[in-house]
């Protein structure tokens, strides 16, 4: 079995570029809150809010995705590098023309570049995928990860032609965004992570239960497109979309807790001989997907559904549980164990125990003042303050990591493990008498 050399060198840089797109994302979100306390003159909210919400997804999670994922396709093609640097340069161009002019002709340009280039991506890595995984039960998952891009991004092209009536219709606007974000987070983010959790355990040779993760994943699939339900039951509140959705909503709870049985052993003897910040980033990161797949579950009641898509606060909260929390944690936490982002010394340390310190409060926050709100009982006391205090933990937290993975390359660190590479044309089974152990 071939190992990457030092874990890839030019992977490292591509990580500390995707930190330091979430400390720009993770400072734009401190701004939104700092806006409710005070006025900051020429500074429009809806424009940082665009301008956030796009690069935390398209430059922070997207791009240590695409790290994880050219990691295993096989990083030696030179199209990859040139790919990335590409996607950044979109990146940034996001970031700004967002945050200056909210949606306009140049930003949606610039999003629409990105969105093609994610299609490169998915043209290339694919079959990469497909040849060097052959035989893994990571593969799948990982396959329909790059699926959910391409299925995702038809509500984006979707909008051109909703905006392109006059006037235009604001519900099907809506609902266009939202089968990008629900394409997105319910299935890039959620197979992308997955998928590349699987596949580290299996290369570390860890017991996993095979026949468990492939029925997980089928019920994982069949449960996306049902769950869109949610949100057009915003629009539409009809007890057939209720009955979708509760279908889908099910699919999916059982999917999830089928995964956690299938890794769960694996999970138990990696964390056992880790740090209490590693061991925190993988309960946390885990624990919010098993409580994303609860709150999804709970909404299959139509009073809940109602109560979630009424209150921004459970809207917000939900979608920072997916995207800080079941996919930041846990892809901090695997950034480490392939050896891309040392989280040994203090200053690493240090900020890994804010970013992990801010996520729990500002949902704790963000939950709490949502559930009050529907039940009539006003506002936490100095709400507002405490949530923006909270809520910069985040920014303090990626600059550090970002700092960390600047400072020295991740291969010194004694406690990383680099990330095998898959052999081409050759079907893996790396779980051995373990895995067979797992299945008895």
């Amino acid at each position: 079995m071939q190992l990457l050399p030092d874990s890839w060198p030019p992977a490292r840089r591509w990580v500390q570029v995707a930190l330091i797109n979430l400390v720009v994302a993770a400072l734009l979100g401190a701004l939104m809150r700092y806006i409710f306390l005070w006025e900051v003159p020429g500074v429009e909210y809806r424009n940082i809010m665009h301008a956030h919400s796009h690069g935390a997804m398209l430059g922070w999670v997207y791009l240590v995705l695409f790290t994880g994922y050219v990691l295993l396709a096989g990083p030696a093609r030179r199209v990859y590098t040139y790919l990335f640097w590409a996607t950044q340069l979109t990146v940034v161009a996001i970031f700004v023309l967002f945050a200056l002019q909210g949606y306009s002709a140049s930003s949606i340009a610039a999003t629409s570049l990105h969105v093609l280039l994610s299609y490169v991506a998915v043209a290339l890595l694919w079959p990469d995928l497909r040849r060097r995984l052959a035989g893994t039960v990571a593969l799948p998952y990982l396959l329909a990860g790059l699926g959910s891009i391409v299925l995702s991004t038809l509500g984006l092209w979707a909008l051109g032609i909703i905006m392109s009536s006059k006037p235009p219709n604001m519900t099907l606007f809506y609902l266009a965004i939202q089968f990008f974000l629900h394409g997105q987070l319910n299935g890039w983010f959620m197979f992308g992570t997955l998928g590349l959790v699987v596949a580290y355990f299996e290369k570390q040779q860890l017991p996993l239960n095979r026949p468990r993760l492939r029925q997980a994943f089928i019920l994982l699939l069949c449960s996306l497109l049902p769950t869109y339900g949610l949100a057009v039951a915003w629009a539409e509140r009809h007890p057939a979309i209720y009955a979708v959705t509760a279908l889908g909503v099910l699919l999916q709870l059982l999917g999830v807790v089928q995964w956690l049985r299938a890794v769960w052993p694996a999970l138990q003897q990696l964390t056992a001989r880790l740090a209490p910040l590693l061991r925190g980033l993988w309960a946390f990161g885990i624990g919010s997907l098993a409580f994303k797949a609860l709150v999804h579950a709970a909404v299959a009641v139509p009073y809940v559904a109602v109560m979630s898509f009424t209150v921004r606060n459970f809207v917000i909260g939900f979608v920072h549980l997916v995207t800080l929390g079941a996919t930041t944690l846990t892809l901090l936490a695997l950034l480490h164990g392939q050896g891309l982002l040392s989280l040994r010394g203090r200053v690493a340390r240090l900020g890994a125990w804010l970013l992990l310190a801010g996520f729990v409060l500002t949902e704790m926050l963000l939950f709490l003042q949502g559930l009050m709100l529907w039940l009539d009982w006003s506002f936490i006391p100095s709400y507002h303050t405490v949530l923006l205090l909270a809520t910069l933990l985040l920014p303090a937290g990626a600059l550090l990591l970002a700092l960390r993975a600047a400072r020295a390359p991740a291969s010194t660190d004694p406690g990383a493990q680099p990330l095998p590479q898959y052999a081409a044309h050759s079907p893996v089974s790396a779980n051995g008498s373990a895995d067979t152990a797992a299945n008895r």
